[in-house]
Parts: structure tokens; sequence; C-alpha cells
């Protein structure tokens, strides 16, 4: 077996969306104080480090912001890493901030072990960067490289013991009794272990050191539960602070939709949908959609759709958090290409913008349906929707206007002529329909055109059971 292991050092501070700029840490209580777990490049600029205590790095940069280490959000984010490592491998697994996942099969696919890598270090997702990587035999060895000796490729298990030699025991196991006792007795590297004959160190240490030691060398199998990816997408995003302005949201939306973009290229998917949540600290939550006309997996394409969305958007409050969720997803589809190389989508995208800008009430598409009546021969439809369908053409219908009432207006009678802005000359009779009456909704019509002394041309019916006249349509 072939373990590589992804270690991310600052997950930690990826779970709060944070800008650049702003100094930042994450605390931890320790012995009843709190320090600073980790800081940003912003905070260790003014001096801020881990380690320190947290009133001693609020006195040295007061713009410090911080927020307690969230470990189940950590757990969260995580997963959504797993996601992007899924692509890779179906035997994927988690230690602490490190995603593990066995790449023997997967390397004939990817062309070898170092392309492998590569193409994960370029589709890594910003929340997991920076990221350092191992391999080896077992998956507890890859886990301990990567922490302890970021690009080391071990490739026989025999070889394992004589690479971890020189790990500090501080390095293998937090167990401060352990770590104690290993002290007393003069040992300090996983190499000063190993050279220790075996019922000694279980005599002074117990049998559960020696276990581990097995498993980290091969010696002794190591089962890990491996992950399933799940099978809706949800991510929330804590703000490091308040945010009140809507063209500050772009920057979390971003690191959500690069989690979602992964998470669909592990599952071979792509996403029409998105459900977001704007969560404000007294207010409810603020809840939108963005939609697309065709599924995608493209960045680039959610995050254009979401500014003009968020263009006409109004917070009641600000926000502190941010989640996306999308609950179904489609297969992902590869279009041929154009034979000329023309641009992709160039109507869809179009009218997506539109979408997002006006409202999707606002641009909707027009389907046919099978049916007579001219007032139920079409139907609104989320555009592009009607393309496809397969409708009986009406000879009769290239006689009909484009323009129809919302319902037909009755007309007048003088003299036996129906008058609309004065008396109709009918012209020959048109068209007859007679449908319905197994719905209730029985229509039994003559439809004329006809002209009014002002030279308008119009779309008349008479029912032929009342003998009304009704107007229906106008000609341009």
């Amino acid at each position: 077996m072939h373990w590589l292991a992804w270690y991310f050092p600052r997950l930690p501070l990826a779970c709060f969306a944070v800008a650049p700029e702003q100094p930042f840490a994450v605390s931890r209580s320790e012995g009843g104080r709190d320090r600073i777990d980790r800081c940003n490049e912003a905070a260790r600029t003014l001096g801020v480090r881990a380690g320190m205590a947290l009133a001693e790095a609020l006195a040295l940069a007061p713009g410090l912001a911080v927020r307690p280490r969230d470990r189940r959000r950590e757990g969260r984010l995580l997963e959504a890493l797993g996601g992007w490592a899924w692509r890779y491998s179906s035997h994927v697994t988690f230690d602490p901030l490190l995603v593990l996942l066995e790449v023997e099969g997967s390397l004939r696919l990817f062309g070898g072990f170092e392309r492998l890598v590569a193409r994960m270090e370029r589709e890594l997702p910003e929340a997991g960067r920076p990221a350092s990587w191992a391999a080896a035999p077992t998956p507890a060895a890859a886990a301990l490289l990567a922490r302890v000796a970021p690009g080391t490729r071990v490739e026989h298990r025999e070889a394992l013991a004589q690479r971890l030699d020189a790990v500090p025991l501080h390095r293998f196991t937090r167990n401060r009794r352990w770590l104690e006792l290993m002290r007393g007795i003069g040992l300090a590297t996983i190499g000063d272990c190993l050279a220790l004959p075996r019922p000694e160190l279980a005599r002074r240490l117990g049998h559960e050191p020696g276990l581990l030691l097995d498993r980290l060398l091969g010696r002794l199998p190591d089962p890990r539960p491996l992950w399933q990816p799940p099978e809706q997408f949800r991510q929330r995003l804590l703000l490091s602070c308040e945010i009140d302005r809507v063209e500050a949201l772009r920057f979390p939306a971003r690191r959500l939709v690069e989690l979602l973009c992964a998470f669909l290229r592990g599952r071979d998917g792509a996403a029409q949908r998105l459900r977001w949540r704007l969560f404000h600290r007294e207010a409810p939550a603020t809840c939108f959609e963005t939609g697309l006309l065709e599924p995608t997996r493209e960045r680039g394409r959610m995050l254009e759709l979401l500014r003009h969305r968020l263009e006409r958007l109004v917070l009641p409050a600000p926000v502190v958090e941010v989640e996306l969720e999308v609950t179904q997803w489609h297969p992902f589809r590869t279009e041929p290409g154009d034979l000329f190389g023309a641009g992709e989508g160039g109507d869809d995208l179009l009218l997506e913008r539109l979408r997002a800008r006006l409202g999707e009430e606002a641009v909707r598409g027009v389907a046919l349906c099978p049916d007579h009546r001219p007032e139920r021969a079409w139907r609104f439809c989320a555009p592009l929707d009607g393309e496809g369908e397969e409708v009986p053409p009406d000879p009769s219908a290239r006689q009909q206007p484009l323009w129809l009432l919302p319902r037909p207006q009755p007309l007048a009678v003088r003299r036996g002529r129906p008058c609309h802005r004065g008396p109709l000359r009918l012209q020959p009779f048109l068209q007859r329909v007679e449908t319905g009456w197994w719905e209730g909704e029985e229509a039994a019509r003559d439809y004329y055109r006809a002209v009014n002394p002002a030279g308008e041309r119009f779309w008349v019916y008479r029912e032929r059971g009342s003998g009304a006249w009704f107007l229906h349509g106008v000609f341009d």
C-alpha cells in the first residue's frame, strides 16, 4: 500500500473568513491560561507568536482579532477537503489536520506519483493552503512524516525504521505520562525506542506504545474507518468581524464556492442551484438562491452570478456567518466543442446574468402546449426549458396575432356588428375552435380578422352558443 498524507497546519485559521491584512489568531486554553495557538502573517509582523499568552499578544497588537479554536468547524472543513481528495482515491481517512488517501491504485491513472501530487497541489482549494505532503507504506508513518519531514516519500516498509530513527518522541505522541517516563529512562527519539528490547519497553511503559510503533512501521495492521463523501454539500464560514457591506461578502463566498467545486469534482457532479444563508447576530437569517440554466462546476461562473445577485441585496443587519448549501447535484456532462472554437454558452451566460440582476421572475421563457385554445397553447417556463419540446404543428397558427390579451374582452354589438373604437369590418372566416368539453370548460368559437375605421387590425371571435363577441388579440 502507498499512503499519501496532506497536512494543513493553517486549518484552524481557515475556519474563519479573514482579510489578509487583518491581524488574526486562534487561541487555546492551557493550564488555566489562554494562549495563542496559531496566527496569520499580519499578526506575526506585529510580533505575535504561537504559544504566547493571549494578554501579552493583545498588548503587543491591540488590533488583533482573536477567536477560540473551534475543532468542530475544523472537522467540517477537513471533510470538505476530503471531497477534494476523493477525486484521486476512494480510500480516504483523516487525522487531526490531515487527510490521508491510499494512492497505489491511482498512480497509473494519473501518470505516476509526481504528476499526481502536482495535480493535487494545483487543484487544492484556498482553504487548505499552504499544505505539506508525505508518502509512506503505512498511514501513521505518512501522517507523521507530513508533519516533521514534508516532501518525504518512503516506498518500502523496510526503509521506514531508518527514516523515522531521528524523529523526536514529542512528535510521535502527546501523551505526557509516556513522554516523562521515556525521558526518565533516556529515550529521546523513535530510534531510541526501537533500540530498546521490546519486553523492556513494555515493562517500563506498558504495551500500548509498542503497539503504536508496530503500526507505524507496518508490523501490525492499522485499520482505519474509510470516509464516504456526503450526498449533499453544506459548509459554513464564520467571519472574523461583522460585515455590513454587501461587496465584502464576495471574499468569504469565494472560499465556499471553491470548496463546493472541489466537492463536485470529487463526485464528478455539477450544481444548478446554490442556496445561500447570511446569518446576523440580532436578525433572522437572510436567504436567497442563485440558479444556473445548465449545471456547472465552474467557480468563475458561480461567483459572477452571485456578484449580480448581491447587487440588489439589502442587508437588514451586519453578517457574522455565511453558509452555502447544495442539496441536489447532477452528473457532470462534457458538451462537444464548436468546430471553430466559438465561445461556450454565450446566450446562457447572458440569461443567467439577467436573472441574477433582475430576478428569476423577470426573465422567463415560453414553451408550447398541445391545446387548441390560444390562451392555453403556451406557458411560461425557465429560459431554455421549452427547447426541444415536440408539439404538432397547427397550420392555423400562421393566421393568429403575436399579441394576445391577458383575457378576452367582451365587445359591444351595434346593428349586428361588433364594435371596438368604431364598427369592425370582418374579413372571411378563419378558424373554428371547439374543444375542452371533457374538462367542463368547453370552448366553441369562430375566429375572424377585423379592421376598425382607423385601420387597426384585431383578432376577434364569436361564441357559437351565446353569439357574444370578444376581442382576443391585436395584429402589428
